[in-house]
């Protein structure tokens, strides 16, 4: 009799083992089904990426061309690649897209050509020289090879200025005190101000932002504050607002701040 309650014991033991096997497998396996559903639905396509760069390079286009002696030296896109989604509206988080840019004299660009091309050129002609023994060529070539870099270090040196730096930004809010004596321009949904990089103002910072709701009558503001609804957008791709910022000499930074084509950047933005 204790034998067969021992043993009917052990069995339901085993039974319940298994059961709780059987329930761990089952959480494990739709716990890895969500996970690969909630991976795939919050990916955006290439499609929806592509709507975003098209925006930033249409802003980009907004810039129109760098002072004079300028040049784009470098340019860096950052582009969303996921959405998520408010979980009792069911809209979109507005995504994050930037780009940053280098613009410079072209000192850089116009050094890396002249080193290719003395190492192309002069390098061989003066091992060939040296191979045939004809050391006059040899001291003729590194003559010309001297004069011709003195003359490039000259263009590096015209060539070489204060760069500017410009980033473009959308669906940010950075937040910012009104100083009027900051004020660079404003218009309805666009308000641009400076800030000092340094005490002598040779070099500034000139952030133009773009949002015709929360900038839509900027002299009643004191702060910049570009809010975007809590609870979400209609659209994953949606862009609410933009941000400029320069930040380079002076003279060179508020004037092409002033140029920029508001009207093209507004034109991008979903929110009217």
């Amino acid at each position: 009799m204790v034998e067969t309650k021992l043993t009917q014991t052990m069995e339901y033991l085993d039974f319940g083992r298994m059961t709780m096997a059987r329930s761990m497998k089952t959480v494990w396996f739709l716990l890895m089904c969500s996970a690969l559903l909630s991976a795939q639905t919050n990916n955006l396509t290439r499609d929806e990426v592509s709507v975003v760069k098209k925006k930033l390079v249409a802003v980009i286009d907004a810039l129109g061309q760098p002072p004079k002696g300028y040049v784009k030296e470098d340019e860096d896109f950052s582009l969303p690649t996921e959405f998520s989604k408010n979980a009792t509206s069911g809209l979109y988080y507005p995504v994050y897209g930037s780009v940053q840019m280098k613009f410079g004299g072209g000192a850089e660009k116009i050094q890396k050509k002249t080193e290719k091309e003395f190492q192309q050129d002069y390098q061989k002609k003066i091992a060939e020289a040296q191979a045939k023994g004809d050391y006059e060529a040899v001291a003729k070539l590194a003559q010309e090879m001297q004069k011709k870099m003195g003359e490039a270090q000259v263009k590096v040196i015209e060539a070489t200025k204060e760069p500017i730096n410009v980033s473009i930004t959308f669906n940010s809010n950075p937040g910012q005190t009104i100083d009027p004596d900051g004020v660079v321009f404003e218009k309805p949904g666009v308000l641009a101000l400076k800030f000092k990089e340094n005490e002598a103002q040779e070099k500034i910072r000139v952030v133009v932002y773009f949002d015709p709701v929360s900038l839509k009558d900027t002299k009643q503001l004191s702060k910049v504050d570009l809010a975007m609804p809590d609870e979400g957008i209609k659209s994953k791709t949606g862009v609410l607002n933009a941000t400029i910022e320069f930040t380079g000499p002076s003279a060179e930074v508020e004037q092409w701040a002033k140029t920029v084509s508001a009207n093209k950047v507004l034109a991008q933005i979903d929110r009217k």
